[in-house]
């Protein structure tokens, strides 16, 4: 009887022994798994951290480009007393423009902007512009004497303009020579157009 009491003894000892081993075995998978699902989710939060920060990045890089564009290509105004035609009818001895072209062109930004001034889609029935000129005035300091061109040409060229100035332009067309009276649909028409230097996009049509 007392050899079976121990041998009960024994074996109730063997299998609390055997289900605390199998107790902290699951422990010891349980910490492993709960470190693997920690370090995992520490990993995917520091991704997500660095991919937004590389996105805000690039965002805001892109975002400064598209103002930098803005300021450098969009600032240039250009206003004019009638329009960028420089219409001259009924050319004959002594003609002079009754109306000269004004053209203002202000640097509304905060960079440094360069234009050219240029005669352009010229159309006209005289074989030679030799005794057509035209005087420009800047500010009202005047300039010296051209020919009117009989193709297009750059009267003006690599003209900078400070932030927040605006030059004043007048030009004035006179014909100096001879006509026969009978002659009297002499014409010249063309264009006036400023272009920005940089895009090279005409910023008067």
């Amino acid at each position: 009887m007392e050899k079976n009491e121990n041998f009960k003894s024994e074996l109730e000892t063997q299998y609390t022994i055997l289900i605390q081993a199998q107790e902290k075995s699951e422990q010891r998978r349980f910490i492993a798994l709960f470190i693997v699902v920690c370090l995992t989710l520490i990993t995917v939060i520091v991704s997500t951290v660095f991919a937004y920060a590389a996105y805000r990045k690039s965002s805001n890089l892109h975002e400064d480009t598209t103002q930098q564009e803005k300021t450098f290509y969009q600032t240039l105004s250009v206003a004019y007393n009638n329009s960028a035609n420089l219409n001259l009818d009924n050319i004959v001895t002594g003609y002079r423009l009754s109306t000269p072209k004004v053209i203002e062109i202000s640097n509304n930004g905060d960079t440094e902007l360069t234009y050219n001034i240029k005669i352009s889609a010229v159309n006209t029935s005289l074989l030679s512009t030799n005794n057509l000129f035209y005087i420009i005035k800047s500010n009202g300091e005047a300039g010296s004497t051209k020919q009117l061109p009989l193709s297009d040409k750059v009267i003006l060229d690599n003209v900078k303009l400070e932030p927040k100035e605006t030059k004043t332009y007048t030009i004035d067309v006179v014909f100096q020579g001879t006509i026969p009276q009978e002659e009297t649909n002499n014409y010249y028409h063309a264009s006036i157009l400023v272009e920005q230097v940089d895009d090279k996009a005409n910023l008067l049509e």
